[in-house]
């Protein structure tokens, strides 16, 4: 019962409060909703940063990371030749790998491998791929 009066009573004050109120009240509603409906833009880039034939100058930072990662899996027993491809958004933020390599059809190398990437990048294990090398 005491419950009911809560409420009530707070309807009551909602339709007691000013006029001006009320229209401060709808406009700060319409502002949150304009907030909550506005698109997000989220670019993305994909840069192949392991192979040598798609190899892009770019960005340094880039560069040396895909080197380094290719590097190291290709001196990994059982991984054999190996291909990257990093998805990197704007600000050069990780956000998927993918991993083709001889090796791939290894599950206990693919999990190394994904565990191995996904300590070094902190990318997710989820958005990590690693797929077998056709012949």
């Amino acid at each position: 019962m005491n419950n009911n009066k809560q409420a009530g009573s707070f309807f009551s004050d909602m339709l007691n409060k000013t006029k001006r109120d009320k229209i401060f009240i709808v406009i700060l509603a319409g502002v949150l909703m304009m907030i909550i409906a506005m698109p997000v833009k989220r670019t993305s880039t994909v840069t192949d940063v392991g192979s040598s034939s798609f190899y892009d100058s770019g960005n340094s930072s880039e560069n040396g990371l895909g080197k380094e990662l290719e590097e190291m899996l290709g001196n990994t027993e059982g991984v054999g030749e190996v291909k990257v491809l990093v998805k990197l958004t704007d600000d050069n933020e990780v956000t998927g790998v993918m991993v083709v390599c001889e090796g791939g059809d290894d599950k206990n190398l693919v999990a190394y491998i994904t565990d191995a990437i996904n300590g070094l990048l902190g990318v997710p294990v989820h958005k990590i791929k690693v797929m077998k090398m056709s012949e």
